[in-house]
């Protein structure tokens, strides 16, 4: 049966002790997504994307194929967080998230989201054209095999739609099951002191530790114990 682990944005380490720290207890579930299964209620949704990916789903059904995402659980608010990886912000997820699916969903900013796949697609030749992103054997016996990593000119990169696809039906598999769900970016932003910072550099420089956890405890809902909240950090 394949299996495919999407895993988050190293800096989720990084962020599970900044809240930590202000009493949201936190651990890494195991969330398990049978392709087949988020197929059959969401046919329509995935006829449209065979359309933007132009790609045949008949490789992808019927295989027992299935995604493994390690999502941050947050208590007391059962909240569970998906920290994205820069390589997730490229040509296809934005192919993915033009699906009319996505005029019902409310835990992530659907048009940043889609600026980020336009605008930071560069960034994600960084980390998205080793092995085992751009291309692995997965991929190519479902999706076809790659071109050279960096060139689109052909069937592009059968791991990166893979990765999309896999991102998709997170999506689909949350809002069908009401799992409190939400997703981050390096590139999300906050004010801090009168400056914009961004949260994927404050947690590589292991700095705004406050700021970003009243950030977080806006998103979620959550009463920081013992926190005033005078100062003005307005979430991005």
């Amino acid at each position: 049966m394949p299996n495919i682990t999407i895993t988050q944005n190293a800096f989720i380490k990084a962020l599970q002790s900044y809240l930590e720290k202000i009493d949201l207890r936190s651990d890494f579930t195991s969330l398990q997504i049978n392709f087949d299964q988020v197929y059959n209620p969401n046919e329509e949704n995935f006829l449209e994307l065979r359309e933007e990916l132009e790609i045949e789903l008949n490789s992808l059904l019927n295989k027992n194929l299935s995604f493994t995402f390690h999502l941050l659980n947050l208590q007391p608010t059962d909240f569970n967080i998906f920290f994205e990886p820069e390589y997730h912000f490229n040509r296809y997820r934005l192919k993915t998230l033009r699906n009319s699916f996505y005029q019902d969903i409310s835990y992530f900013d659907i048009q940043k989201w889609r600026t980020y796949c336009r605008s930071k697609e560069k960034e994600a030749f960084k980390g998205g054209l080793t092995n085992e992103i751009w291309t692995y054997p997965i991929s190519e016996k479902l999706l076809g095999k790659a071109d050279e990593p960096g060139y689109f000119g052909g069937n592009g990169s059968s791991g990166w739609k893979l990765h999309a696809i896999a991102n998709f039906c997170l999506d689909l598999y949350c809002h069908q099951h009401k799992i409190k769900f939400l997703r981050l970016t390096p590139y999300d932003s906050f004010m801090s002191a009168g400056k914009i910072e961004l949260l994927g550099n404050s947690l590589k420089l292991r700095k705004q530790e406050q700021s970003i956890q009243q950030m977080m405890s806006r998103k979620i809902g959550y009463e920081i114990p013992g926190a005033k909240n005078k100062e003005e950090i307005i979430d991005k």
